[in-house]
Parts: C-alpha cells; sequence; structure tokens
C-alpha cells in the first residue's frame, strides 16, 4: 500500500514523527492531525491511511515503526488498525503491549552507523 506524497501535510506528518522520536515521546492522533495541519473532513482518516503507507515503507526498508509513536489518548498505544496493518506486513505480534514498547525502544535508540 503507498500513496503519493503530494499533500503538504504528508511531510508536516513526517517532520512530526522525527522530532517526537528524537524528544523520545509519542503523539494521539488527534495531536500529530493538528500539528500536521491536516484538514478536515476525515483528517484521523487520511492520517492512518498515511501512517499505514509509512509502515509499508518502514517494513521494508527494515526500519522501526514509526507509526508506532502515534497513540489513542484512551489506550495508551496505537489503535488496533495499526496492530493489523503490522500483522498483514507478516510481523510477529505475540503481544500487541511488548510489540508496540518494542517499536518504541527501537525508535528511541540512536542507531549505530
Amino acid at each position: 500500500m503507498t500513496i503519493e506524497r503530494d499533500e503538504p501535510w504528508h511531510h508536516k506528518v513526517d517532520m512530526c514523527l522525527t522530532l517526537a522520536a528524537s524528544a523520545k515521546r509519542t503523539l494521539t492522533y488527534d495531536a500529530l492531525a493538528t500539528e500536521a495541519a491536516i484538514p478536515a473532513p476525515h483528517r484521523i482518516h487520511k492520517l492512518t491511511t498515511f501512517l499505514e503507507t509509512l509502515i509499508c515503507e518502514d517494513v521494508a526498508a527494515g526500519r522501526p515503526i514509526r507509526a508506532a509513536l502515534v497513540i489513542s489518548k484512551v489506550r495508551g498505544r496505537p489503535a488496533p488498525g495499526f496492530f493489523d496493518c503490522c500483522r498483514a506486513q507478516q510481523l510477529e505480534i505475540d503481544d500487541e503491549g511488548s510489540f508496540h514498547q518494542r517499536q518504541l525502544d527501537a525508535l528511541f535508540t540512536p542507531s549505530q552507523s
């Protein structure tokens, strides 16, 4: 699954995720949609569709999954669609909480180049 990155907010989402990872913090879906200036209507749906694209890109590139930085305010972790998309990418998820934490740990640990 890929979508064209022709919307200005696509770049803003990338930038927000990069900043969040470097600051070792998560963002809610609503906060990211607001920060990236995703236009209504259906701004959260637009965001989650783009995050699914990022999941596919990250898995294909062997990178930590940036979409793990985006969490539900209520759940404190990504929405079920995040885990469904990861499973569709053939990632083994033994426990959703542990899987999410491993992704965050990978994002928050500087890579050794």
